[in-house]
């Protein structure tokens, strides 16, 4: 009987070991997962409710990837967030939409997503192996060793996640692996991760805990916007959060080698017009009916002298980022195995065919609001699709 090994179990691993039983069904599927359980990365994930994808097109997500976007194109027509959907539906678990088209399991518990992989997996009868740790591969043999003892594979797929919240268990230890199956490892960099300000109001922490609803964030860079978001932003103690400032991050650090600090600024009301506000007769009254927190408007109000001054710190507030939180913080790692050294069509290694890799582990990199995960699954889905496909 031909085995198929699937190392890590997260979104990625858990599909990739069902996709592989769907796919090949006379292979024996074994999933190792260094934690207690499966998917304890994935159980933390859109506040502990699991923002699992985003009900748009292929096209649509690929925009969500700011980085090798591309490469994903052939794995996400082959498990698009369509398919994800009817997974879940299929599999007990039904699923609602929130603004941005994310989709969330209709329970609010991100338990729910992970509950209806297991169902799933147990229906398959995939072996999972718990508390069991990969400490190398022998690819000249077939082999790997978990836990003291060897394990011969026909197929490997690694999906052992990136360099985030270390303490679920993806402390970056499959790069590691992924480079002694002769692997090129790319420049690891925090992604989607909070800003850090030191401004004034920053520090006397005037603003903080004031969040918004879908302003439009622009990161600069001499004198032109590099990039502008639209999302949700919350000022903290430190600086700045929210989807807003986790997708700026992605910018924000190929701004901060050129200047230091990188500039940003803030439109509070990108769907009024500098002609609309103008045009108020009562402009503090305008604001605050157009959503403008009472505490902010005061802030404003302190510093600008006119009518147009006012109106510019609602709709080009500035401010500098010195630097993001770093990895300890971040939700995504910008960098990994290099895509040269994969086929985007199959996730299988071009050094070796009998090795895969799927998710975070691969140098793409995917905003949250459900693109990272909707990436996670097709790879892994596409992975177990094409796992035993020409291997000798």
């Amino acid at each position: 009987m031909k085995k198929i090994i699937v190392v890590g179990g997260g979104p990625s691993g858990m599909m990739a070991a069902i996709s592989s039983k769907e796919h090949w069904p006379h292979a024996h599927v074994m999933l190792i997962e260094r934690n207690e359980k499966l998917g304890k990365k994935l159980r933390l994930t859109g506040g502990g409710r699991c923002n699992v994808t985003a009900d748009v097109s292929v096209d649509e997500v690929i925009k969500y990837v700011p980085k090798n976007g591309k490469f994903l194109y052939s794995a996400l027509n082959n498990f698009n967030p369509q398919d994800i959907q009817k997974f879940f539906a299929d599999n007990e678990c039904e699923l609602k939409m929130e603004d941005h088209y994310r989709m969330f399991p209709a329970s609010n518990k991100s338990q729910s997503i992970v509950e209806a992989l297991q169902r799933r997996l147990d229906t398959l009868k995939v072996e999972i192996c718990l508390h069991s740790f990969v400490e190398s591969v022998d690819t000249s043999k077939q082999e790997i060793v978990m836990n003291g003892k060897t394990i011969a594979y026909d197929a490997i797929i690694f999906a052992t996640g990136s360099r985030t919240l270390s303490g679920t268990g993806s402390d970056g230890n499959g790069y590691g692996l992924a480079e002694a199956v002769g692997h090129t490892i790319t420049e690891l960099l925090p992604a989607e991760v909070p800003l850090v300000s030191n401004e004034l109001f920053i520090q006397e922490k005037t603003l903080q805990g004031l969040s918004f609803h879908d302003v439009t964030l622009s990161v600069l860079q001499g004198k032109k916007v590099k990039k502008a978001i639209t999302h949700d932003l919350l000022i903290t103690h430190f600086g700045l959060s929210g989807p807003a400032a986790l997708r700026g991050s992605f910018y924000i650090q190929q701004v901060l080698p050129k200047e230091t600090p990188a500039r940003i600024q803030i439109d509070f009301l990108p769907s009024i017009s500098i002609d609309q506000l103008m045009q108020s007769e009562s402009l503090d009254e305008m604001l605050l009916e157009q959503g403008i927190q009472k505490r902010l408007l005061a802030y404003f109000n302190e510093r600008a002298t006119n009518k147009n001054e006012l109106i510019d710190l609602v709709k080009r507030f500035p401010m500098t980022i010195y630097e993001t939180r770093g990895f300890s913080h971040a939700f995504v790692t910008n960098g990994g195995v290099s895509l040269k050294e994969i086929d985007p069509k199959t996730m299988k290694s071009k050094i070796d065919s009998h090795v895969s890799f799927v998710g975070e582990l691969m140098d793409y990199n995917a905003f949250t609001g459900g693109f990272n995960i909707t990436s996670a699954f097709a790879t892994g889905y596409t992975a177990g699709q094409y796992a035993l496909q020409d291997n000798a």
